[in-house]
């Protein structure tokens, strides 16, 4: 394990995230039709989330500096643009191919 400090963070920032894009994805489905803006918008708001997560869990929880912790916000933006361009499309196929996973 290459950073173990980060274990239990991550357990509860991503579980925190999933839940947030499966919840706000179901809302956002219900009221528009276009999924892949749904999809693109769920991801977003749980991505931040992630952002937000690590960088308090950072500073709280492992005492990092204010500056240590900022300096880390780059990085897990693009884990979340990385996260949108690689779920997004992954969903869309997946509810093609299983479209009872829609319901």
């Amino acid at each position: 394990m290459l950073a173990p400090q980060f274990a239990l963070g991550t357990l509860v920032i991503k579980g925190l995230e999933g839940a947030i894009i499966g919840f706000l994805k179901s809302s956002l489905a219900k009221r528009n039709a276009n999924q892949i803006l749904s999809s693109i918008a769920a991801t977003t708001v749980g991505g931040l989330e992630m952002v937000a997560g690590y960088f308090l869990y950072e500073q709280i929880v492992l005492g990092y500096s204010m500056a240590a912790a900022l300096s880390e916000i780059p990085f897990n933006i693009v884990q979340m643009l990385i996260g949108i361009i690689v779920a997004v499309p992954i969903a869309g196929i997946v509810s093609l191919v299983f479209p009872q996973l829609k319901s």
